[in-house]
């Protein structure tokens, strides 16, 4: 008896361990406080103007939205069911440009401050911290390579920079604008930024995002394209409009020879296995032509040659090993979409990789909601920014390192 007393009283201790958390989990009223700022605070400044936008999400799915106004003095608060799954992304619209700030269900104590800033069509105010081009792979049986280009980019002026596509001038003059190669096709363009279109023209491609202020830290802009060729030497040269402080051109060992003249040529070192070779220059000019070129790029082996005129032969043979090829293919278009996301590393801000994933998730419910991508896109979509939402809520929790291990 006293045997199976005891062992009651462990099942009823372990019962009450169980219940304390769940009650712990049971949603809370919460009121949640902030403010508008302007940040250049003018004696003009009319905060009553300018309503907050409230959009809960229940994981990366939008579960409820709010608008309230401020008062005079800028303060607005919300009053929300609080629980630990929900994400808070609050957004206010200021002379055509959009400015937000997250928290999550365990942030809402700290205030919410919005600052908005009047607005240019002037690009100048944009100064471009470093380019980065890299040459990141071949696949020589299909004859293209995959290229990765990065920008930091500051704007110091205090004012957000809209762009005007009815600005008097050479096209797209108030658009922050990138070159690409001549026939680069599979453009992906992502940025730590909210909002915009990407209108492509005939050697790049012009962004509609507004382009806020920055403090200490640049805007990040990242896009990958592809390149065909049927020769062992490509052409990769563009002319810098806005210059940059810093420019280096990377290519992988194993995909071909990286040559600039305006750079210079640092070595090869080894990164995870592969060796890259690194050029780099600075104090590119505004306007100056950046001459880039790839060389030793593989061919498609005389394999591949003979199979392509080998008739029914290649047919029952052949085609089946393209099947590991696409294979490939499927796994590099997965990994070229989980790097779309923002970069989770040892350096990273959690705060600043969250918002970016959050923004990302909004944007998507948008585009869902306009009928903008297809039911597959969106649920793939959605499942890889949940999974980096919990790649990184992982990644925060641990001390001793704060990078989830693959």
């Amino acid at each position: 008896m006293k045997v199976i007393a005891l062992a009651l009283l462990v099942v009823v201790m372990s019962l009450g361990f169980l219940v304390t958390p769940a009650s712990a989990q049971e949603p809370i009223e919460t009121t949640i406080f902030g403010r508008i700022e302007h940040g250049a605070d003018p004696p003009g400044f009319d905060s009553t103007q300018v309503a907050v936008t409230l959009n809960i999400l229940e994981g990366v799915s939008a579960s409820n939205q709010q608008t309230v106004i401020p008062d005079e003095s800028g303060y607005f608060s919300f009053t929300v069911v609080n629980t630990p799954t929900r994400s808070y992304f609050f957004g206010a619209e200021f002379q055509g440009a959009r400015y937000s700030e997250t928290r999550t269900s365990t942030e809402l104590d700290e205030p919410v401050v919005i600052r908005v800033f009047d607005t240019t069509h002037d690009a100048s105010v944009l100064e471009f911290e470093s380019y980065t081009v890299i040459v990141a792979g071949a696949v020589p049986e299909q004859g293209w390579i995959e290229v990765l280009e990065r920008a930091s980019v500051h704007n110091n002026s205090g004012m957000t920079l809209i762009p005007d596509p009815n600005a008097e001038g050479p096209g797209m003059l108030s658009f922050l604008r990138f070159a690409l190669p001549p026939n680069a096709y599979n453009l992906d363009v992502r940025s730590n930024l909210v909002g915009g279109d990407i209108l492509k023209v005939d050697r790049g491609f012009g962004l509609t995002t507004p382009v806020t202020p920055t403090d200490n830290d640049p805007h990040l802009f990242e896009f990958v394209y592809r390149l065909d060729y049927n020769e062992p030497v490509l052409d990769l040269s563009r002319t810098m409009r806005f210059g940059a402080e810093a420019f280096r051109y990377v290519a992988a060992a194993d995909v071909g020879f990286p040559v600039s003249e305006r750079l210079e040529d640092l070595g090869a070192t080894e990164l995870n296995g592969r060796f890259l070779r690194l050029l780099e220059g600075s104090n590119v000019e505004p306007g100056e032509v950046v001459f880039l070129a790839i060389t030793d790029l593989p061919l498609p082996s005389i394999w591949s040659s003979i199979g392509e005129m080998a008739g029914e032969w290649y047919v029952r043979i052949i085609v089946p090993s393209t099947i590991v090829i696409a294979l490939v293919a499927t796994f590099a278009f997965m990994m070229l979409r989980r790097r779309a996301l923002p970069i989770i590393g040892p350096n990273s801000d959690p705060k600043m990789v969250r918002d970016q994933l959050l923004n990302l998730a909004e944007n998507l419910e948008k585009r869902q909601s306009a009928g903008q991508v297809s039911a597959r896109r969106y649920q793939t979509e959605r499942d890889d920014i949940k999974q980096a939402l919990v790649d990184l809520k992982l990644g925060t929790s641990t001390t001793t390192d704060p990078v989830p291990k693959e």
